[in-house]
């Protein structure tokens, strides 16, 4: 078993190196004795490594924030190699790594005979709009590779809005055109006016270490907004006493500016042994082209990250205030239920107490409703599948808003087929989404007029499981129905939250199914669920019925 390295490159313990060799699972987060991590967004026991198969693999231990192995979240578990980027919360860690991974001073190259060996240009390439077309003459068949490469570049990064991830995939393409050892993307750090390494990459475990980068190189890629193919074997005077160029490790490598609209972001660097590879101008121009298209790209990045931000921003002000308007209107209830309960007890008058009650419990009812669909619409979740008896989940429902049936005197109608088969569903977000829609019918039909129906059957040749809620109420205009399962989207104005039918969607939405509504003014609702009952999505052979099955 190797020895495990992890660096940190960014968050609060950045800098900060582990190295040891362990048989035993390590543990990463704020509790452990291996690696650990002051940042308060990672949490106690965030992931774990495990040497499984000969090679290390990290999985994720139920963390909030997720696990991210460069830019790309982890699904359970995920097999790591030199140079990968592991993200929790807002530490950022490389893997593998015995320490810092770049160097951007000279001094680094200094060979051990102290000859120096800082790197020579040997070609250099202008960054501009130009630079996408490669220049000529260019031999057809090289200028037909370089296009597709260019295509395929264009096509990868071209929906990619996340900056770690989008950056992690020009690395990728770029390792898998050009033959390099080691690379990195750095980008301009305006407040500290240098590049910043962001994603370091390694070809195998022998390249790992640091990338010793010429800051005259550096200097001149941004200086003069050009791609550089460069060498330390022209200056190097061990070249000279004919020395074998693989035993010195001379390398050939490319740095070429990241630029935006308007100014340089950043540099991309890739190098290789001489022994191994040496770059052409033709590649030079290729990866300065990259550049480019990459500096675009991460602007497009960062307006549609500042555009979600917005967005996301005004939504929040939205939910706010729809929340407030909700648990305003619920808190009167229940300071009025309570001044009628204090007025009851002060009169010693049992009938006037009741009222109270009534009137407390009701709004008790709302908070718990509020609070249900809020976590139910702010929280993804899988549902948690078992072989479901629908005639008793719905039952339970009916249950529920006997009370408020009986004190609207409206008529409930049960129509619900109690010989239909278990089909795999979550019961209790079955449960939630069949009760916001019979609360909505409740709301929408008139006292002693009203008329709720509540229909469920298997449909056997579409294979799927049909629930419907139907009220005679006043309808839906056909503008308010286009609207209907937006979140905090209310008909009922200062009554509602919005939230009852969105989230009804979403618990239908994850069951693979859909929902519909049919209506028109003075002619009633129907809300149709639709939910598919193919065996498959069970978790696994033991699941059991649900209760009352």
């Amino acid at each position: 078993m190797p020895a495990l390295f992890i660096y940190v490159l960014q968050g609060p313990d950045k800098g900060r190196r582990f190295e040891f060799v362990s048989s035993e699972p390590v543990l990463l987060g704020r509790t452990s004795e291996h690696v650990p991590l002051t940042d308060p967004t990672v949490s106690r026991r965030h992931a774990r490594l495990e040497w499984v198969d000969s090679s290390w693999t990290l999985f994720d231990e139920g963390s909030a924030n997720g696990v991210f192995v460069n830019g790309v979240r982890v699904n359970k578990s995920a097999k790591l190699k030199v140079g990968d980027q592991i993200r929790l919360g807002s530490t950022l860690l490389v893997f593998g790594a015995p320490g810092p991974n770049v160097s951007l001073s000279e001094s680094d190259a200094v060979a051990p005979e102290s000859a120096p060996t800082d790197s020579a240009i040997i070609s250099t390439a202008p960054s501009s709009d130009d630079s996408v077309v490669l220049a000529a003459p260019e031999p057809s068949q090289v200028a037909m590779a370089h296009f597709r490469v260019l295509l395929q570049i264009s096509t990868a990064i071209a929906s990619v809005f996340d900056q770690e991830q989008l950056l992690n995939k020009v690395m990728d393409l770029v390792f898998e055109q050009l033959r390099a050892d080691r690379g990195f993307i750095g980008l301009l750090d305006e407040s500290e006016g240098r590049v910043v390494p962001v994603v370091v990459r390694y070809r195998n475990d022998e390249q790992v270490g640091k990338i010793a980068v010429s800051q005259t190189i550096i200097r001149h890629v941004l200086a003069k907004n050009e791609g550089v193919l460069s060498s330390n074997a022209m200056t190097d005077q061990r070249f000279l006493k004919g020395k074998s160029v693989h035993n010195l490790a001379i390398r050939s490598a490319i740095c070429v500016p990241i630029k935006g609209r308007e100014n340089n972001l950043g540099v991309l660097h890739i190098d290789s042994s001489v022994a191994n590879y040496s770059y052409t101008p033709d590649q030079l121009r290729l990866l300065t082209a990259i550049g480019l298209q990459t500096g675009l790209a991460i602007e497009v990045a960062r307006l549609h990250q500042e555009s979600v931000s917005r967005e996301r921003l005004a939504a929040t002000g939205q939910t706010v205030a729809s929340l407030s308007h909700s648990i305003k209107n619920i808190l009167q209830g229940i300071r009025g239920g309570a001044d009628v309960v204090d007025l009851g007890i002060k009169n010693n008058d049992i009938k006037q107490i009741g009222v109270g009650w009534n009137i407390l419990q009701r709004n008790l009812d709302k908070v718990h409703g509020l609070t249900m669909n809020m976590l139910a619409y702010s929280k993804p979740r899988s549902p948690n599948y078992e072989l479901t008896n629908i005639p008793y989940v719905l039952g339970e429902c009916l249950d529920l808003i006997q009370a408020q049936v009986a004190d609207k005197k409206v008529t409930l109608l049960n129509e619900i087929d109690k010989d239909q088969p278990p089909v795999p569903a979550d019961p209790d977000g079955l449960h939630q989404a069949v009760l916001n829609l019979l609360t909505n019918a409740l709301d929408a039909v008139a006292p002693e007029h009203g008329v709720i129906t509540l229909t469920s059957d298997v449909d056997a040749i579409n294979q799927c499981a049909v629930i419907e809620v139907q009220d005679n109420g006043v309808g839906i205009s056909p503008e308010n129905l286009k609207r209907l399962f937006e979140p905090f989207y209310s008909t009922k104005g200062q009554r509602g939250t919005g939230l009852g039918l969105a989230v009804t969607r979403k618990i239908v939405e994850e069951h693979g199914g859909r929902i519909s509504a049919t209506s028109k003014l003075g002619g009633g609702t129907t809300f149709r669920i639709t939910i598919p009952i193919d065996n498959h999505r069970l978790m696994d052979s033991e699941k059991t019925f649900s209760p009352g099955a």
